[in-house]
C-alpha cells in the first residue's frame, strides 16, 4: 500500500497507516464463507475512472480536454486511492444477493425456479405492477391524460386484446423497475418478465383504480372479467413458474413501439442519489456526457430541493449503508427519505464518496462517478472494476493496466474451473512438462470455450457468458469475481436487456495458468502443439515470458512506479513518519486515518453566485459557470500551498472549499409566458411572448443577446422575486448537503459568499433582509427561500453593479445593528448613527464586504461612495496586492543584487529591510480645520471599519500595464477575467484564511488617506 500523499498548509506530514481493523487501508475481509467459494482466494479488485484530471490530486495543473478517441480515453484511466477503493469494494460486495444469484443460475441453466423462488418473484412482480399503476394513476390525475401509445404487436402473445399504454413513459418506467429488481439474464430467459407484458399488467391494474379530483387514489375490487386475457395469462405464468422460452428476437429494438424512449427525456427515473437532494467532479471537460440505466442524461434542476413525492420508478427503498457514503457518518437523520414500498433484503444502490476533496460519489451498481454538489456538466465518468491486469515483459516492471471486463471474466471463469491456486494444478503442470507437447495441450485452456450443445446452424446465437459483464448483474449475482464497467451512452436494448453480440477480444487465444496469480495469453501460433512440437509450458516454468503475461489482482506499488512521475514518488517517500509504538499496540485506532479525518474537516466554505449569461451555457458548454469555478477551486488549492500565503493563515485552517451556485438553470421565463404551475393563475390567455415580438433577422445575434443580456431586465421586472428565491434556494440546498456530509460544520464552520455581476446584486438584496442572528440549521424543516440558512462572514463582489442598484433604490451601505463582529466596539454596533436595521437596502449582515473590480470593467461600480462621498474622496485608490513584479521592477532588483552590500542585505520577503521614511504631508490650514466636519468623518470611519476590517470596500485589480496595453481591447474580457486573476486568488486566500478582526489585517490591504484632501463641490 502506498503512503498517503497529503501535506496540510502548515507543512505537517501525515503518519503511516497501521492497517488495523479500523484502518481505511486495511485488507478487506470478504463476507462470503470459503466453503461457498470453493476455497478460491478472493480477487484483489481495483476500480478505475477515466479523467484527464485526477480527483486525488487537487494541485494538478493538467489542462482539461475531452478525448473522443476511445483508445486515448483508455490511456487516461486512473485508479482510485487505496482508501476509496476499499470503501467502493465493501459497498460492491454488500450488493450481492442470494435471490439474484439463484435467479441467475436457474436462468443460465434453462431450469425453472424453485417453488419458493418462483413465489418470491411473483410477489415482487405484483408489487412492481401495483406500485407503477398507483403512481401513473396519480400522475395522470394530477397532470391530465397523456397521448395513448399503442403497444408493440410482436411483443405480446395476443396483440388484438392489448390495452393502449397511458403514456410513453410507462414503458420506460417498467423497464427501469424490472432492471432494478431482476437479474439481466433472468429477464432475457423468463418471458413473464418481458417489459411489454408487464406494461399490460400495469394498465390492467390501473383499470381497477379510481382517482378523485384531489389526485387521491383509492383501490376498488374489479371483476375478473375486466382483466384482459393477456393479464390472466401473465398471472398464470407467474404462479406456475414455468420456463417455456420464446425467442428473444421478438423483443428486439425493431419491435418496440414508435415512441421516444430517449433517456434524455424528462421522465422520472430512479437515480442513485442522496435522499432529499438533487445530484449535485472536477469538471472542465474531463469526462464524456453520459446517460445510464439509473441516471438520465438530463439531470433535474439543482436549484429546487427534492420533495418527498414518490417517483414512479422508485420501487424499493434505497437502503443507505452508514460509513459507505462517507467515512464521517452524519448524526442528523433525514425524515424526508422515501418510505419503503417493497420489502427487500438488499439495497438497490449504494453511493460512496471519493476523492481528496470529497466532491464526487461513485454510484453502485451503475459504476458511475458524478459530482455531489452541482448538476453534472459533462463530468460523469464511467467506473471500471478490474480483476485481471496486464504485465510488462520485464518481470520487475509491471504495467498493471486493466484488462477489458469481458476478457477478465473469461480468465476468471477458467481460473475457477482449473483452480491453479491448488497444489494439484502444480502437479499437473509438472506432469505436462514431463509428457511433452501432448501433455501441454491438456493444460492449455481456450480463453473463449465453445459451448458443447451449440448447433452449427445457430452460429450467430448469443451465448451467455459464465460471468456477466453487466454491472447490475455482476454486483448482485456474483460474489466479487466479476469485472464490469459502467456504460457511457444509453443503448436501444437498455430496457429489454436484449444482448448485443460484441466482438470477442483474443477470440482464438489460449490461456496457461502458471500459479495462483499469473497466467499467459497465447495466440494460436504460440499455444502448445504436438504436431509442431511447441512447448510453451516448459518455457513458462523456467521463468521465460511467452505471449501476453497477465496477473490476477492489483498491485498499487507497481502502478505507481510505472505511471507516476519520479518527483511524485520522491515526495511520497520523504513524508513518511514512523508510527509510535503505543499506536502500534492500539490496533483498533489508526492515527493516520484519524489525522486524515481531522484534516478533511474544512472550516471555510465559499459559495460562488454567478451573474448574467448562464442561459448561453445551455447551448455553448464552454461558458458554463461550473467549469470556471472548478478551475478557480484548483487555483485556490495551489495558492494555499505557497510560502507567501501560508504565513498569513490562521492556525487550524484545513483548506477552503469553493462550490458553485447555479441558480439560473432552473428558471425559464424567456418566452414571456408562465413556465411553472404557480404562474398559470396570473397568466392572461392570448398574451404574447418573446417569440411573438422578436424579428427573424440576425437570429444568432438576437439569441446571444437574449441569453446574455436579458437577465438584467428580467431582474428589474416582476420576475425578480422568482430569481432571488431560486438563488437562495440553491445556496441553501448546497449548504444543507455540505452540512449533511460534514457533521459539525453548521456549528464550527464559516461560510463566505462571492457574487459576480448580477449575482452580487442578488447577494446584497438577500443580505439586506437577512436576520442578524441566523437560527440553528434544522434539516427536517422545509428549505428556506427568503434568506440564507447560514451566517455570512465575508462577502466578495466581483465586477459588481451593486452601487448602481443602491442608487436606483435610494439605499446605502450600512453595518447591521447588533452584529457582534470580532474586534468591533460594543458601543458602535448599537449606535443609531453608525448601524442600521434589517430590511433597509444596503444594510447587510456580514462581517466584511470587498468590492473588487478590474479597471476596464464597464459593468463594475465603486462602493466607497455609498458609505460617504467625502470619506471615499479622502482615500487613496486601493489595489489588490500583486503577486508578480513588473519588468522595470525585476530589472531594478537585478541591478541592486549586483551592487555590493545592497542586494544581499535584505531577504526576499523584505523582513529585514530598513523601514522606509514616511512621506511628508502638508498640514491643514486654520480655515480647513474650521470648515472640516470631524464628527461626520468619525462616524463614517466607524461605518467603514464595521463593514470591512481594512476601513475601505473598493479594490482595483492591476492590469497588465506596459506601453502596448489597450484599455478598450481589455474591456472586452475584463468582466470575465476574475476567475483566472492570480492577485485576486491570493487576496481571497489571505482574507478568508487570516484571523478575524481589525488587528489582524494585512498592511497592504488597509485604507490609506490621500496626502491632499479633495473636497467635493456638493456635500
Amino acid at each position: 500500500m502506498p503512503p498517503n500523499n497529503f501535506i496540510n498548509y502548515f507543512g505537517e506530514a501525515p503518519k503511516t497507516h497501521n492497517y488495523g481493523p479500523k484502518c481505511r487501508l486495511a485488507p478487506i475481509s470478504h463476507p462470503f464463507a470459503s466453503s461457498e467459494a470453493d476455497d478460491i482466494p478472493p480477487v484483489n479488485a481495483q476500480y478505475f475512472y477515466i479523467s484527464s484530471v485526477p480527483i486525488d490530486d487537487p494541485l494538478s495543473t493538467t489542462t482539461i480536454a475531452v478525448a473522443t478517441d476511445p483508445k486515448s480515453a483508455r490511456s487516461r484511466l486512473r485508479p482510485f486511492s487505496p482508501g476509496d477503493n476499499n470503501e467502493i469494494e465493501k459497498a460492491w460486495l454488500s450488493l450481492a444477493s442470494d435471490a439474484y444469484r439463484q435467479n441467475h443460475t436457474t436462468a443460465l441453466s434453462n431450469r425453472p425456479p424453485s417453488p419458493s423462488l418462483a413465489k418470491a418473484n411473483a410477489d415482487k412482480l405484483h408489487s412492481i405492477v401495483h406500485q407503477l399503476a398507483v403512481e401513473h394513476a396519480e400522475k395522470h390525475a394530477r397532470e391530465g391524460p397523456s397521448e395513448r401509445v399503442q403497444p408493440s404487436a410482436g411483443a405480446l402473445p395476443e396483440p388484438e386484446t392489448a390495452i393502449p399504454l397511458c403514456c410513453p413513459e410507462l414503458l420506460v418506467d417498467v423497464g427501469v423497475a424490472l432492471r432494478t429488481s431482476f437479474c439481466a439474464v433472468a429477464r432475457r430467459k423468463q418471458h413473464e418478465l418481458n417489459r411489454d407484458m408487464v406494461a399490460q399488467a400495469v394498465m390492467s391494474e390501473m383499470n381497477t383504480l379510481q382517482t378523485d379530483s384531489t389526485a387521491t387514489v383509492t383501490e376498488r375490487r374489479a371483476p375478473f372479467n375486466s382483466i384482459p386475457p393477456s393479464q390472466s395469462q401473465i398471472d398464470a405464468v407467474i404462479r406456475s413458474g414455468q420456463n417455456d422460452e420464446r425467442p428473444n428476437s421478438q423483443h428486439s429494438v425493431k419491435s418496440q413501439p414508435q415512441v421516444s424512449t430517449d433517456r434524455s427525456a424528462n421522465v422520472p427515473v430512479p437515480t442513485p442519489t442522496r435522499s432529499s437532494f438533487v445530484d449535485a467532479g472536477i469538471s472542465g471537460r474531463p469526462f464524456v456526457r453520459v446517460g445510464t440505466p439509473e441516471t438520465p442524461v438530463t439531470s433535474p434542476p439543482a436549484s429546487l430541493p427534492r420533495t418527498t413525492t414518490f417517483h414512479p420508478s422508485r420501487l424499493v427503498e434505497e437502503v443507505k449503508n452508514e460509513g459507505v457514503r462517507s467515512r464521517r457518518p452524519s448524526s442528523v437523520a433525514d425524515p424526508s427519505s422515501p418510505k419503503p414500498v417493497v420489502e427487500v433484503s438488499k439495497a438497490v444502490s449504494r453511493e460512496v464518496t471519493v476523492g481528496v476533496s470529497r466532491l464526487h460519489e461513485v454510484c453502485l451498481p451503475a459504476l458511475q462517478m458524478k459530482p455531489i454538489y452541482w448538476s453534472p456538466v459533462n463530468d460523469i465518468a464511467a467506473v471500471l472494476r478490474a480483476t485481471w491486469f496486464y504485465r510488462y515483459c520485464h518481470p520487475t516492471r509491471d504495467d498493471m493496466r486493466p484488462i477489458d471486463p469481458a476478457v477478465a471474466n473469461q480468465l476468471e471463469a477458467g481460473y475457477r474451473e482449473l483452480k491453479p491456486h491448488t497444489e494439484t494444478w502444480n502437479d499437473e503442470l509438472r506432469c505436462a512438462v514431463e509428457v511433452g507437447p501432448l501433455g501441454e495441450e491438456k493444460v492449455s485452456h481456450p480463453l473463449w470455450p465453445k459451448p458443447l450443445n451449440k448447433s452449427s446452424k445457430k452460429t450467430d446465437e448469443f451465448v451467455e457468458p459464465p460471468i456477466s459483464c453487466n454491472p447490475f448483474c455482476a454486483a448482485r449475482c456474483f460474489r466479487g469475481e466479476a469485472a464490469a464497467e459502467g456504460t457511457l451512452l444509453p443503448t436501444p436494448n437498455e430496457d429489454n436487456s436484449t444482448p448485443v453480440p460484441t466482438h470477442k477480444k483474443f477470440e482464438q487465444y489460449h490461456v496457461i495458468y502458471k500459479d495462483k496469480t499469473t497466467a499467459y495469453l497465447l495466440k494460436p501460433s504460440l499455444k502448445p502443439s504436438a504436431y509442431y512440437g511447441r512447448r510453451p509450458v516448459a518455457k513458462i516454468m523456467r521463468g521465460l515470458t511467452i505471449g501476453i503475461p497477465v496477473v490476477r489482482g492489483f498491485d498499487y506499488d507497481a502502478w505507481t512506479k510505472k505511471h507516476e512521475k519520479k518527483q511524485d514518488q520522491q515526495s511520497k517517500q520523504t513524508i513518511l513518519l514512523p508510527v509510535n509504538s503505543q499506536e502500534n499496540s492500539r490496533r483498533d485506532v489508526c492515527a493516520a486515518c484519524k489525522a486524515e479525518e481531522e484534516r478533511a474537516q474544512v472550516k471555510d466554505l465559499v459559495l460562488v453566485v454567478h451573474g448574467i449569461g448562464q442561459k448561453l451555457a445551455e447551448r455553448v458548454e464552454n461558458y458554463h459557470f461550473t467549469h470556471a469555478v472548478n478551475a478557480f477551486r484548483r487555483a485556490i488549492n495551489i495558492e494555499l500551498r505557497s510560502d507567501a500565503v501560508r504565513g498569513a493563515l490562521r492556525q487550524g485552517l484545513n483548506g477552503i472549499m469553493v462550490l458553485p451556485i447555479n441558480w439560473r438553470q432552473n428558471l425559464s421565463f424567456e418566452d414571456g409566458g408562465p413556465m411553472k404551475e404557480e404562474d398559470k393563475e396570473n397568466y392572461t390567455l392570448g398574451g404574447f411572448t418573446l417569440k411573438d415580438i422578436e424579428p427573424k433577422t440576425i437570429p444568432a445575434v438576437r439569441s446571444m443577446i437574449s441569453d446574455v443580456m436579458f437577465d438584467i431586465p428580467f431582474y428589474m421586472s416582476h420576475h425578480k422575486p422568482k430569481m432571488v428565491a431560486a438563488m437562495v434556494g440553491e445556496a441553501n440546498r448546497v449548504y444543507r448537503l455540505w452540512c449533511r456530509n460534514n457533521p459539525g460544520f453548521a456549528e464550527k464552520g464559516r461560510v463566505h459568499l462571492i457574487g459576480h455581476s448580477l449575482g452580487s446584486v442578488m447577494c446584497i438584496e438577500v443580505l439586506s433582509r437577512q436576520p442578524t442572528a441566523v437560527p440553528p440549521l434544522q434539516l427536517t424543516m422545509p428549505l428556506q427561500l427568503k434568506h440564507f440558512e447560514f451566517d455570512t462572514k465575508n462577502l466578495f463582489l466581483l465586477g459588481s453593479p451593486a452601487a448602481f442598484f443602491l442608487l436606483l433604490e435610494k439605499g446605502a451601505l450600512l453595518p447591521r445593528k447588533g452584529r457582534q463582529k470580532p474586534g468591533a466596539s460594543p458601543s458602535d454596533v448599537i449606535s443609531k448613527d453608525v448601524v442600521g436595521e434589517a430590511g433597509f437596502f444596503g444594510c447587510i449582515a456580514v462581517d466584511n464586504i470587498y468590492n473588487v473590480l478590474a479597471r476596464e470593467d464597464a459593468v463594475a461600480y465603486l462602493l466607497n461612495g455609498t458609505i460617504d462621498p467625502m470619506y471615499a474622496a479622502s482615500l487613496k485608490t486601493a489595489y489588490v496586492p500583486s503577486t508578480s513584479t513588473s519588468f522595470l521592477q525585476s530589472m531594478g532588483n537585478a541591478m541592486l543584487s549586483i551592487v555590493p552590500g545592497v542586494g544581499g542585505s535584505s531577504t526576499a520577503n523584505g523582513a529585514n529591510a530598513p523601514t522606509p521614511r514616511p512621506p511628508t504631508m502638508r498640514l491643514p490650514s486654520q480655515l480647513e480645520l474650521e470648515v472640516h466636519d470631524f464628527t461626520r468623518e468619525e462616524i463614517t470611519e466607524k461605518k467603514a471599519f464595521l463593514l470591512n476590517d481594512n476601513g475601505q470596500i473598493d479594490y482595483f485589480l492591476r492590469s497588465g500595464g506596459g506601453p502596448l496595453e489597450l484599455q478598450y481591447l481589455n474591456m472586452l474580457s475584463a468582466h470575465t477575467s476574475y476567475w483566472v486573476n492570480h492577485d485576486l486568488i491570493r487576496m481571497l486566500c489571505m482574507e478568508i484564511g487570516r484571523n478575524p478582526g481589525k488587528a489582524n489585517t494585512l498592511p497592504a490591504m488597509r485604507a490609506v488617506k490621500a496626502t491632499k484632501r479633495v473636497i467635493p463641490t456638493t456635500v
